[in-house]
């Protein structure tokens, strides 16, 4: 399993669809950095600016995730063919899930990267509290992108329908933030802090007890594996009787 897992990550990293997608959420960075540097400039309004926009890269990078590792595996018949070839289905979701995992680190990992060379490029003069601040926010950012690829994956295996779950995962996104902004403006239910319920927004609330010293990454660490797991447990419930077309 762990030759499958290493082969398909390696496979999955020179996809040309996850490349493209994830050089553009590269390039708004860029566009970004260089717009903040044309106004007051500094380590906190460079990070503000990355930020600002992490959002949109965020579901960028996301989707670049979701397609390379789930839909166009599925859509190319190779998830298929290595059912065909004998490996068990929980063993091939699994595979899928940990690639899930292993490549979201990478993606995110690039894109840290990038920003970190970028503000020593453009001068930013980055201190250890602003890296701290970005770094904290790209990690819960790649655990949200892990929670909703797996989760996507669900609709994936059960309808085997690559547009509709793409789609999912793409509204998962959305739903989060807009689901977690009305519940903040119920007067009375505002107080039961229900919005910890969604994975952005809970990963949004980690980072902020991180920063503020009043917990570790523990919690978000097993927040993202709990939602994995579901996630696994339920594909392969829906899955593992589907007829597959070849």
């Amino acid at each position: 399993m762990k030759d499958l897992i290493l082969a398909d990550t390696k496979r999955i990293l020179r996809k040309p669809t996850y490349r493209i997608i994830a050089g553009v959420a590269l390039i708004i960075s860029l566009i970004t950095a260089i717009r903040t540097k044309t106004g007051v400039w500094n380590a906190v309004s460079f990070v503000s600016g990355q930020i600002t926009w992490s959002a949109l890269t965020a579901i960028l990078l996301g989707i670049s995730v979701f397609l390379a590792v789930y839909a166009d595996e599925f859509s190319s018949n190779s998830m298929q063919c290595l059912i065909g070839r004998g490996i068990s289905r929980f063993k091939l979701l699994a595979a899928k899930a940990i690639d899930c995992i292993l490549v979201s680190l990478v993606c995110f990992f690039m894109y840290w990267a990038f920003n970190m060379v970028l503000g020593f490029i453009l001068g930013a003069h980055l201190r250890a509290e602003e890296i701290r601040f970005f770094t904290i926010n790209v990690l819960g950012e790649a655990f949200t992108t892990m929670g909703f690829s797996t989760l996507a994956a669900i609709v994936l295996y059960w309808t085997k329908n690559t547009a509709f779950s793409t789609l999912v995962n793409v509204l998962l996104y959305f739903v989060g933030t807009l689901g977690s902004f009305g519940l903040n403006k119920i007067p009375a239910v505002k107080f039961l802090h229900l919005e910890k319920g969604f994975l952005d927004e809970a990963m949004s609330m980690y980072g902020a007890d991180i920063m503020l010293g009043t917990a570790g990454i523990s919690p978000m660490i097993f927040k993202i594996i709990r939602v994995c797991v579901v996630s696994l447990i339920l594909s392969y419930l829906l899955f593992r009787k589907k007829e597959l077309d070849f």
